[in-house]
């Protein structure tokens, strides 16, 4: 019996994979976190290619500060 392959998490504001359940264990309300931007909510990313324009918007408006 093959295994589900787990899906990389994205957060949906800077892109990063350094994500993890904000409030403990996964729950239908549960709340992300991202460590890199402090992203704080309910919406993940699974898409690889939308996250890493979301690193490069990401780290443009990052420089121009």
């Amino acid at each position: 019996m093959e295994r589900a392959m787990e899906r990389v998490k994205f957060c949906p504001r800077c892109g990063s994979t350094d994500v993890f359940w904000a409030s403990g264990l996964p729950q239908l309300w549960s709340t992300w976190e991202c460590r890199r931007c402090g992203y704080r909510g309910a919406v993940i990313l699974e898409d690889s290619e939308m996250a890493a324009k979301l690193r490069e918007d990401f780290s443009k408006e990052k420089a121009s500060r």
